[in-house]
């Protein structure tokens, strides 16, 4: 399929950037001054486009954080379904990122989560500036609506993304620090707000825009459209219904917008599945994917040193043996995602055999049916989710007979494994939601054969970071963390 690129409006180039490392204090510091709509459009604008052409020099300030380096890496590493012991002996991983590596192993790598924070909070506080400036100009309620929708849906969704990093899962007193006003320069609250704050501000936002009438535009916009944020506020819902934020309507929620996402999605049958349909060399984003309402494509980087290189025996990389053996010989998925090797094929491009492009897709129409039906089993409704899951799965099992197990819950949380191994941060912020740990082997660690993550484990959230941080601003540590931080 060829693939259709967002094009974006931008009239002018208008560079900013943010002083020091205080990622609350959101006014930016040597910003041309903005006088008109045009500008503050054009301002976004220069953001959008980072997403759309790959090619084009960063907006200095912003940055895309699922494609900062490292990031990807390093949550895989976090996560299990890696073959542990294959990967310290692969010459690939160790010939380029060994130090990650090591340093990820027993789940206390104290730097990657400062590079996080940096990435969600400088674009957030350019976020609030955008809504700031838009405010002083004259537009009219259309225009408005366009910008202020967009950069308010990409705030939220940065927001939700530090919640599922930082904030320990079933303790509502820590939320995060969040600051929203751009003329709060010096003064401002840089204490932790509690979860349920935190998400009250992220569904507001995104209920707004969702709401309103303006009609995005296709030459424009980009987050602001409301199959995405219908996505997004199902992930949100889903992920807050066990938080220490839940309430007894959010499965509820969750699976509605989860339906009105799927509106504009379709879900591939066993005929015609592949794990990344719109798989090509042509780099930047795509709306146009009919299983997922947005896919990005980059030059492969950090790609192969999640999957390796198929094609070549000594940069093989392998699944961990509890993911593969979730694979029933009967699943389409097996032969697409492995070799009979338990070779890791998921993104190998089947024209060269070879990873050349990274692919993040977001928002697909597997993860609102597996969404609907976890919401179901969650919320007491047994006999509806397991309609939406063996909807689902007669999608991903040749002859497939239906489900008959007896662990619905648990089989759906299966599925959401297989389907999404290897997919960004998706394995890892399941497994910080649910909290069950596991066992692995350490790296030239005498005393300590292998590392364990504990059920409930304080490594489940990441550390408040040191120096992006907490020596700007005194802001109570995770639980835990204090040992390892001080």
């Amino acid at each position: 399929m060829k693939m259709k690129k967002i094009i974006i409006c931008l009239w002018a180039l208008i560079v900013c950037c943010w002083g020091c490392e205080d990622y609350l204090n959101v006014k930016p510091s040597n910003v041309q001054a903005i006088r008109t709509y045009d500008e503050v459009k054009a301002l976004l604008g220069g953001h959008l486009r980072m997403y759309a052409e790959p090619d084009y020099d960063n907006l200095e300030g912003t940055s895309i954080p699922y494609i900062e380096n490292d990031i990807w890496t390093f949550l895989h590493f976090y996560g299990d379904d890696i073959d542990v012991d294959t990967y310290v002996k692969n010459r690939y991983i160790f010939g380029n990122i060994k130090n990650l590596y090591v340093e990820s192993a027993n789940w206390k790598n104290t730097t990657q989560p400062g590079v996080i924070w940096k990435a969600y909070y400088s674009n957030i506080g350019f976020f609030n500036t955008i809504i700031d400036e838009l405010s002083r100009v004259e537009a009219s309620k259309e225009q408005a609506d366009i910008v202020r929708c967009e950069a308010k849906v990409l705030r939220a969704w940065h927001l939700f993304k530090l919640m599922q990093y930082f904030s320990p899962y079933h303790l509502n007193k820590y939320g995060l620090p969040v600051n929203l006003d751009a003329q709060k320069v010096a003064e401002y609250d840089a204490s932790r707000k509690t979860q349920e704050e935190v998400y009250r501000i992220i569904i507001s936002d995104l209920t707004e825009c969702v709401e309103c009438t303006t009609e995005p535009r296709s030459t424009y916009n980009v987050f602001y459209d409301k199959n995405i944020i219908h996505a997004i506020l199902a992930q949100v819902f889903l992920y807050k219904g066990d938080s220490g934020a839940k309430a007894d309507d959010d499965y509820e929620n969750a699976a509605s917008h989860a339906k009105s996402a799927l509106e504009a999605l379709k879900l591939q049958s066993t005929e015609d599945y592949e794990p990344f349909p719109v798989y090509n060399e042509v780099l930047g984003i795509s709306k146009e994917a009919p299983h997922a309402l947005m896919v990005d494509f980059r030059s492969a980087n950090e790609l192969r040193f999640i999957v390796g290189n198929p094609k070549s025996a000594s940069q093989n990389l392998y699944s961990s043996a509890s993911l593969y053996a979730l694979f029933k010989d009967n699943d389409i998925r097996k032969t697409k995602f492995f070799n009979d090797k338990q070779v890791i094929t998921k993104y190998m491009n089947i024209a060269t055999g070879y990873v050349s492009v990274e692919l993040y897709q977001f928002w697909s129409a597997a993860e609102m049916y597996l969404i609907i039906a976890e919401s179901y089993a969650r919320s007491g409704n047994e006999s509806e989710g397991k309609k939406w899951l063996e909807d689902f799965q007669k999608h991903r099992y040749s002859n497939y007979n239906g489900y008959q197990g007896n662990a619905l819950l648990q089989e759906i949380l299966n599925e959401r494994r297989r389907e999404f191994c290897y997919e960004y941060d998706m394995r890892w912020c399941d497994l910080s939601r649910l909290q069950t740990g596991w066992t692995r082997s350490s790296y030239e660690d005498a005393e300590h054969p292998t590392y364990t993550l504990e059920d409930n484990d304080y490594r489940f959230t990441l550390p408040i970071p040191v120096k992006e941080e907490l020596q700007y601003n005194d802001i109570e540590q995770n639980p835990g963390w204090l040992i390892v931080t001080e």
